[in-house]
């Protein structure tokens, strides 16, 4: 049975499961931030997604795959300085490039890989359409218009250059629309009445309209029905497009993983007081074996792809804060990538 149709199979209980981790990302942002008296922000939001959803994603993917032979991996990554890039050098024209990135890699048997990305521009708000406002146009330009850009405060990014073609919007692209409704509000997304979901996917336009869940986008991002594929890393290196930018992005959020993991940082316990600065560089990292993190190893190297996706106890101490470690990336967008793989032998 091919992936796609083991996924087809499972929709629904994979599409629930996908829903019930959304929720779950959100309602513990707002228990995190009443408990310092503060309201949740689009950040607040992304950080929640990130850090809480993933490992239930991992794991619904996991009880569906595994049976089959088929290894899947999760490394996701809450980055809370966003890069910033500029338009055709004009430091007036510059926006974010995202929040958050889901990227998805499945290695055939035998057979090269196949790879999906979907990049997301959060917004937080309970108006439905959802208007972008004046000092938002320039993002809406980025995903609608792609003019060609340069990056900034985007740590060894700085200075790149990206022209993404074609010039027009596409569905690798898109605005994620999370309604900030308390969870005691009756009209509250979190509650699943009709027409109502916590977490709903736009295309770009000046009205930004739910489409869909994130629960039904994800599931369409690991059939290809949306989202755009990228390149492998030496390909997309050569052309400097839409590839290149889901590389840049993955690059910075792996590296920040792979150092953090390194230093022991992760090890911090997170809490329900903990502010944005301090969950920056969060990494949920988990791999049923080997064989599925290849992403990762084309970034860091095989053996320090392992040490992202090692248990607690596995990171050797006399390997933490080598000379070689990578440099700090000082901003990022926020990644949660998907990895399967059918090379793991059934014997």
């Amino acid at each position: 049975m091919s992936i796609t149709a083991a996924l087809w199979q499972d929709r629904e209980e994979l599409v629930q499961s996908f829903h019930i981790a959304t929720i779950y990302g959100i309602l513990d942002t707002w228990r995190r931030c009443v408990s310092m008296n503060t309201t949740p922000q689009e950040p607040d939001f992304v950080a929640g997604l990130v850090t809480e959803s993933t490992p239930l994603i991992h794991s619904a993917l996991k009880a569906v795959l595994s049976p089959l032979y088929i290894s899947v991996s999760v490394c996701a990554v809450f980055c809370h300085q966003k890069p910033e890039i500029t338009f055709n050098s004009h430091p007036s024209r510059s926006c974010e490039l995202g929040d958050i990135l889901f990227a998805y890699v499945h290695t055939p048997r035998n057979e090269i890989p196949k790879r999906n990305a979907l990049l997301f521009q959060a917004k937080a708000s309970a108006q439905q359409p959802y208007r972008i406002r004046t000092g938002e146009s320039n993002q809406l330009k980025l995903y609608s218009d792609w003019p060609d850009f340069e990056y900034k405060r985007s740590s060894f990014l700085n200075g790149q250059k990206r022209a993404v073609t074609p010039k027009t919007p596409h569905s690798g692209a898109q605005y994620l629309l999370i309604d900030d409704r308390r969870p005691s509000d009756p009209m509250s997304g979190l509650l699943g009445f009709p027409e109502t979901y916590p977490v709903g996917c736009c295309m770009p336009d000046e009205l930004l309209r739910d489409h869909s869940r994130l629960a039904d986008e994800l599931f369409n991002l690991l059939i290809f029905r949306t989202g755009r594929p990228f390149e492998d890393k030496n390909t997309a290196s050569k052309k400097q497009d839409w590839s290149q930018l889901v590389w840049d992005l993955l690059e910075i959020g792996v590296k920040k993983s792979f150092n953090r993991k390194n230093s022991g940082r992760y090890r911090t316990p997170r809490s329900a007081g903990d502010t944005l600065e301090m969950l920056d560089g969060t990494v949920f990292a988990r791999a049923s074996s080997r064989m599925s993190p290849s992403t990762a190893s084309d970034i860091v190297g095989q053996y320090e792809a392992s040490l992202i996706y090692a248990g607690n106890d596995d990171v050797p101490p006399d390997y933490r804060n080598k000379e070689n470690d990578f440099r700090e990336p000082e901003g990022g967008v926020s990644i949660v990538l998907i990895e399967t793989s059918e090379q793991e032998s059934e014997g």
